[in-house]
This record gives structure tokens, sequence and C-alpha cells, in this order.
């Protein structure tokens, strides 16, 4: 595919300077294998060269000015007269940053001041987070800087994340990838039975979290439902500002949380990403949660885990206290390989191609101006005068790319993997909360409650078998002690065939619950009543009556009632205590009493109960 590959193997903490001790090579495809390795960085204050870089983002130019004062920035809000003079500013070793969009304001203003062809000839055009010109096809103008690119002498593209387009001009460049000795860090994806009820729980555990919560998802519908079903007060979301307002639309009363620009130090204990800031900006903020949320009954949400989820996750420069990937599959175990996906769009795009074709023939034979063909739009490039078409393989990419960015999709497995393919260690965790459906709240029967609390501490036990269960605050298990004791001692304390022959009947339950219990009970009583009675030993009804209430109350031993057993002296010789007999006991002062001499210990002892 490539002129040549080189592969560079190197510790995850090391940076691009040290792997490119030259400066980012030119004419060059480049894998660098994960975000913040100084790529940007290093291009900015290398001053060799003048320098056209391109990025994603505002965000991005603004946080780059930021750091740099010296960097010529480029996007919708510079005037053309403005670029103008950067462009006529003559400055040793330039270095203008642009977003895509801001490429053909930069290259009319060379051309108009008579610097195009230097341009051309003496500046590296390099595309940085190059992965985004296929990922966001949504953005009318995102594909400008190619109508420029292969014109470049010096040229180069960049990602931590890279697709591999299918333009055969690409095989003229070099490939340089870089690998690692070691992962990347830990992702800990959590399959969940509903995305919106485990983000829900989240939110509502918030505050017992020692970090703050940045949460990546790409939809500002969800986000604003999320935060009004969770009752949360303070957060911030952070999406794009667009000229339409259609988002501040969408947040409604909630566009109180809305946020420009992240920056460091604003952060609430909440924070929500769309899109836009899934790439190419420094988070920092220490003990940080970091949460990519995808759903599958969510279109826009379904970003692909090895570009935008590993960009999204790339974002915080300090050491996470955890990163989530909550999400859910469609359970289909089967992925459809990239290849297929090329060859069928392919051929999708050349069939309406010829098709058109065929069809404006037609047209100029009959003398009828033809119409635009929609479906060749996220394909090809259309003449506004003829009508016909070109294909873009770039506009190909970008199809091909999001149906494969899906495929991921169909099962938990293959978003592990995808994971583990970008360099992270996996952790397979499980959630099954749900959101509370209805207006009203039915009450339901103490039988029916504890029937389905029981049966979701066994699902856990299961699950834990299986997996670890998703974890924050308290788990599962804790959960149905609180609120449903009962079914709580039943999951512990009787076997299942027990709990069902009792029919799920609570009162049944209970006094099955209250003979184990007195059972296990039993076990330490004997032990003890062993230190406090001796054999051959007599004792008063008063003493043994005092001493067994002791024991029945500090051990819980209970009657059928559920309540603390009554003691009595003759309970001495009950099963599994002692053999005692009847008799007289001296007194210094008075007649003698009643008690109880113990014979001997009773051998069948339930010490293993």
């Amino acid at each position: 595919m490539f002129k040549t590959t080189t592969t560079y193997v190197v510790s995850p903490t090391t940076l691009l300077d040290k792997v490119f001790t030259d400066g980012i090579p030119t004419n060059a495809f480049i894998d660098k294998g994960r975000c913040a390795i100084g790529a940007t960085y290093g291009e900015i204050i290398d001053k060799r060269r003048c320098t056209i870089i391109v990025v994603p983002n505002i965000g991005i130019l603004l946080n780059k000015k930021d750091a740099h004062p010296e960097l010529d920035i480029v996007y919708g809000e510079v005037s053309y007269e403005e670029v103008r003079a950067i462009i006529t500013a003559y400055k040793p070793g330039q270095k203008i940053m642009t977003t895509p969009e801001g490429m053909s304001k930069i290259m009319k203003a060379a051309e108009e001041t008579g610097r195009l062809n230097e341009l051309y000839n003496d500046w590296f055009l390099l595309l940085d987070e190059a992965h985004t010109f296929i990922t966001e096809s949504y953005r009318e103008d995102i594909l400008r800087p190619f109508d420029y690119f292969w014109d470049f002498k010096q040229k180069s593209v960049i990602s931590a994340t890279p697709y591999i387009f299918t333009d055969i001009r690409f095989k003229i460049l070099d490939y340089h990838k870089i690998e690692f000795t070691a992962t990347l860090g830990k992702v800990t994806v959590v399959n969940a039975v509903s995305v919106p009820g485990t983000l829900n729980y989240m939110l509502q555990q918030a505050d017992n979290l020692t970090g703050n919560l940045h949460i990546f998802y790409n939809s500002v519908r969800e986000i604003r439902d999320i935060i009004i079903r969770s009752g949360i007060t303070k957060c911030n979301i952070y999406c794009a500002d667009d000229q339409n307002g259609d988002n501040k639309i969408k947040l409604g009363e909630l566009v109180k949380h809305f946020v420009s620009e992240p920056k460091t130090g604003n952060y609430k204990k909440i924070n929500f990403y769309t899109c836009k800031y899934f790439e190419g900006w420094d988070l920092y903020d220490d003990s940080a949660i970091v949460v990519l949320v995808t759903d599958v009954h969510k279109p826009h949400t379904k970003v692909g885990v090895s570009t935008k989820g590993k960009q999204a996750i790339g974002r915080l420069r300090d050491t996470p206290l955890q990163i989530l990937h909550i999400t859910n599959h469609h359970h289909v175990k089967y992925m459809k390989p990239l290849d297929t996906f090329k060859e069928e769009y392919t051929l999708d795009a050349n069939f309406l191609i010829k098709q058109n074709e065929e069809y404006i023939a037609y047209c100029s034979e009959i003398g009828t101006k033809p119409k635009e063909d929609q479906r060749l739009i996220k394909y090809a490039d259309i003449n506004k005068t003829t009508k016909s078409a070109t294909l873009n393989t770039m506009k190909l990419d970008q199809q091909i790319n999001e149906s494969a960015s899906n495929e991921v999709y169909n099962h938990i497995k293959y978003i592990y993997q995808a994971w583990k393919d970008a360099y992270f260690e996996v952790d397979a965790q499980y959630s099954d909360h749900k959101l509370e459906t209805g207006t009203t709240i039915k009450r339901k029967s103490a039988s029916k409650q504890f029937k389905e609390d029981y049966k979701r501490l066994l699902d856990f036990k299961k699950q834990q078998g299986e997996h670890m269960i998703f974890y924050l605050g308290s788990t599962k298990e804790e959960e149905v002690k609180r609120t449903n004791p009962i079914a709580y001692k039943a999951y512990k304390l009787l076997d299942e065939a027990t709990v069902k022959k009792l029919n799920y009947n609570v009162k049944k339950i209970e006094a099955a619950i209250i003979l184990k219990e007195n059972t296990l009970a039993e076990v330490k009583l004997l032990r003890l009543l062993f230190q406090y009675f001796r054999v051959n030993e007599r004792y008063t009804n008063e003493y043994i009556k005092n001493k067994l209430q002791e024991l029945y109350n500090t051990l819980s031993i209970k009657d059928e009632s559920g309540k603390i057993k009554i003691a009595t002296a003759n309970q001495l010789a009950e099963k599994g205590r002692f053999e005692t007999k009847e008799c007289k006991i001296p007194q210094l002062k008075g007649k003698p009493v009643n008690g109880y001499i113990v014979m001997r210990q009773q051998f069948n002892l339930r010490m293993a109960a």
C-alpha cells in the first residue's frame, strides 16, 4: 500500500521527538500509536521550516494559541483580511494552524499575494488527527485540505488512530508505525443491560466518588435527558456552539450548563462532552474518571472504538482514577471484514456513477435538464453545471468507515478486542441497572418483591462467576441487604431448592431463616456453654437461666416468631448440649434451691452445621 514501511517499538511514555530526532518526516503517513505523544508541539517549536498544520476543530487552535502565542490560527471567525495579513507576514519558521474549512482561505490569500508556489514548493503541510477526515463526514468542507494536499512537495498525515485511505496516491508516501512495549492503560468495558440506566446510576453515585467524571457522549439530547432523569443540578456541558443554535435549543433550560471551551480548574464534578471535544485538546484533572458512552439504540453515539473512542479517553494528560466504556451491543456473533465493506461500497458507488451517466445522456437526448442524484453526494463530487459525478475516494472511505465502525458493536467480544488492538488492557464488567418506567409505582406483594430481589442476587452470583460486576458505590448485594434483608438472608443462608420448595412465601422463608440462623448460632453457643458449665458441677436454675439468656441475646438465637428466645433452666439439657439431673443446691443462708447437676456432654453436637 505504501512506498516503504518502518515500525518503531518504544515504551508508552516515549515522546515523538525521541522517535523522529530530525523532526516529523515529510511525505509520510504516520501512525503515532497514542495520543499526547508530542507531535503537534514538536512541529510548532521546530523553526527550521514553515508549516501549515490542519487540525479538526477550533478548540485545538485556541488551546495551542494559548500555549504558543506566536502561532497563527485560521478558522471561521478569522476574516479573510486577517488571513492575508498572516500570509504576508514573512516570519521565519512560521506556523499556521487551521481547521479544514480554513484551508481554502489560506490558499486563496497565498495565490492573491503571490506566495502560492512558495507554499507548494517550500512549506510543509501536516494533516493532524487525519482520521477525522473520514469520521466527520457530516462536515460539508471537512475534505477541503485534499484539494491542495497532493500539490505540496512536502506533506504528511498523522494520527494516533489512523484510517488507511483508499486513494492510491497514498502509495507514494512512506508509512511509519509506532508500537509499544506495554499497554497504554486499562479500560473497563461495562456491558450494560441499559446504557441510560447504568449512566443514571453512575451520576447518582457521583458525590461518593473521589475524582471528577468526564463523560464523552455524542448526543446533546441524551445528555439533556440523563441530566433531567438523574436529578443532578451541577454539571458542565461542552458541545458545539453552532451558528443556528440547534444544540442550545435542544438543551432548553439546561443551556445554563453550557460551557464554550474546557479549561483546567473550571471542571465540575460531572462534565459532559459531545464529539467536538473527543480529540485534540489537553485535559488536566487529577484522579479523574473518564467515561466513554455508546448506545446501539442511539446511532450518533456509536463512535468507532479505535478512532473516536481512543481519542476521547486520550484527552486526559494526568493518570486516570478509572477509564470506563459503558456500552451495549447487538448480540450478533458476526463481524463483516473491512475489505468486504470496501468491495460493496465501491461497487455501489461505481454503479450509481454509471447509472447517473446514462441518465444524463438520456436527458441530453430528449432535451431535459438532468436533476442531481442525492444518493451520489456521499460517494462523488457533482459538477454543478453538467450534474456528472466523479468518484471521490475520501467520501467513499467515509461511508466504509462508518459501517465498519458500527460493526464492532455487533457483539461485546468485538468491543473488547477493539480496545485490546488499541494497546489497552480490558477489564470486562457487567451492569444490569435499569431506569424505572411508568408514572406510577405499583406496590408489589412481599412475596413478589422477595422473589425479584432474591433472583437478582442469584444472577449477580452467576455473573460474578463469568466476569466482574460494574461497581460504583455499593454492590448489588449491598443494595438488596439494605432494601430487602429477608431476601439477602435467604440468599446467604438457604439453598435455592429450599427457597423454591417454600414457593417464595416470605413467612415460611423467615421461619426457615430463623431455623438456619439458630442452627449456625448453636455451634457458637455450644462452644460458649462448655466454658460456663462443667461436668459434675451443680448450677442453680437462676444462674442457668440468666447465662443462657445472655448468650441468646449475644448470638441472636430466636424463637419461631422471630423474637429473641426466652431462656429457661431446663433448656441446658436440649439436644446437643448436656445431660442434666435435677438437684438441690445448699445455700449459706436459707433453704437449698433448685438446680441441675451436669452429668455429661451429649455426643450429637452439631459442630459443623
